[in-house]
């Protein structure tokens, strides 16, 4: 047994002698994919702020607005950025609650809509439509439901996702209540704080009254739990 260790040993020195700096560890690769990540800017300061410049390609980002609102808007904003850059957008709506009457018609015209009757339902279709090149932007609206609708997804299959939005460098953003999956990327809080007179306000002041901050770490700590039990 010693003897078998010992060779095995030896044999990763030698390894290591011939390849030299062609090996990385998995913690120096996983640095320099965070360096070199790319990222799309909202048109959102503070969003942006909270993200380090922009939404990260390749990866999940959650949206979590609960009793605070503001999800709407920041979807609003980011569909009128897509339409700008002329960017095809899916959004993948559970419980139908989408009104397009409460959007530009312009901001309308890149947008693929797709009614789910469920979270599980949902994830099987952006896990189908993130290998389209087509589209590099989704909108997955898990506001309507509850986080026992979800839970049901397994881990693999987030993993799936997001290796298929690492390899075409798109974009998933999850509107939810609450915490979602440990496979997101970023976990912000959206909050909007309105009085009876902000009823008469435009869409660009409310905007501006957005405020933004990282999840707590309750709620990432849950979405981790219910990962674990996923995978176990």
């Amino acid at each position: 047994m010693n003897g078998t260790g010992t060779d095995k040993v030896a044999a990763l020195a030698a390894i290591r002698e011939q390849l030299g700096s062609r090996i990385t560890s998995g913690s120096e690769l996983l640095q320099v994919q965070e360096t070199r990540e790319v990222r799309a800017a909202t048109g959102l300061a503070g969003l942006n702020e909270q993200l380090g410049g922009g939404l990260p390609k390749g990866q999940f980002t959650e949206i979590l607005s609960g009793d605070h609102g503001g999800g709407g808007l920041v979807m609003a904003a980011l569909l009128a950025r897509a339409r700008r850059e002329r960017q095809y957008v899916m959004l993948l709506d559970v419980g139908c609650c989408f009104s397009p009457e409460s959007f530009p018609e312009a901001d309308l015209e890149g947008l693929l809509w797709v009614g789910c009757s469920g979270a599980g339902e949902a994830v099987e279709a952006l896990d189908v439509a993130s290998r389209d090149e087509n589209f590099s932007l989704f909108f997955v609206d898990l506001r309507g439901s509850s986080s026992s609708d979800w839970r049901g997804v397994r881990a693999n299959q987030w993993q799936r996702i997001l290796g298929q939005l690492r390899q075409r460098e798109s974009v998933a953003i999850l509107f939810a209540n609450e915490a979602v999956t440990s496979a997101s990327k970023h976990r912000i809080r959206v909050g909007l704080a309105l009085q009876c007179d902000d009823l008469d306000r435009d869409r660009e002041q409310l905007l501006a009254r957005l405020r933004f901050e990282p999840a707590r770490g309750s709620e990432v700590d849950s979405s981790r739990t219910v990962a674990m039990r996923q995978v176990g």
